[in-house]
């Protein structure tokens, strides 16, 4: 259903005042849309640069081992492996957790209002992302040890959409919260 513009507005650009209230969500959706779009441009432009990340998955190995020997294992860290006996962990770039905490800051910053009063949150959201990451890759491993569950199915399902939802959830309560 097309909706005519008042005379008075012909030839104009029309303000968010003059818009219906159905025009303003759509407005409000596009500019949304828009912002993801350029923040998945940035996103793949990092793909396209892949930028070394070696010291970072390093550190992040050295932690993983740390938490893992203070559970009780015996795993050693030599650069971006972890290792405890014949088995070996290569903690890679999409171990460190960066794809989540992007797509929640893309959700952050396309969300309506001021980026700059949503600081706050989006730190937080990135500190509970960094953390659920954490326990990711632990709860991997440690699994996989047991032998309860294979390497494949926890690391290709169970936590890749558990993650997800993380973000999805705490970009949801945020927004809930905030409107």
């Amino acid at each position: 259903m097309k909706e005519k513009l008042p005379e008075s507005l012909r030839g104009k650009i029309p303000s968010r005042e003059d818009l219906s209230e159905q025009q303003e969500k759509l407005l409000d959706t596009n500019i949304f849309l828009g912002k993801m779009l350029a923040v998945g441009a940035v996103f793949h432009a990092i793909l396209y640069i892949y930028p070394n990340t070696t010291p970072v998955q390093a550190v992040f190995s050295d932690l993983i081992a740390g938490i893992m020997n203070f559970i009780g294992y015996s795993f050693s860290s030599p650069s971006v492996y972890i290792l405890n006996g014949s088995t070996a962990y290569e903690i890679t770039q999409d171990c460190l957790g960066w794809k989540s905490m992007m797509a929640f800051t893309a959700l952050m910053y396309a969300s309506p209002g001021r980026l700059s009063d949503r600081l706050k949150y989006l730190f937080a959201g990135l500190g509970v992302i960094a953390l659920a990451n954490i326990v990711r890759v632990v709860t991997t491993i440690h699994l996989t040890e047991l032998g309860v569950i294979s390497f494949d199915v926890i690391h290709g399902f169970l936590w890749k959409w558990s993650l997800t939802a993380v973000v999805f959830v705490s970009w949801v309560y945020w927004f809930r919260k905030n409107q």
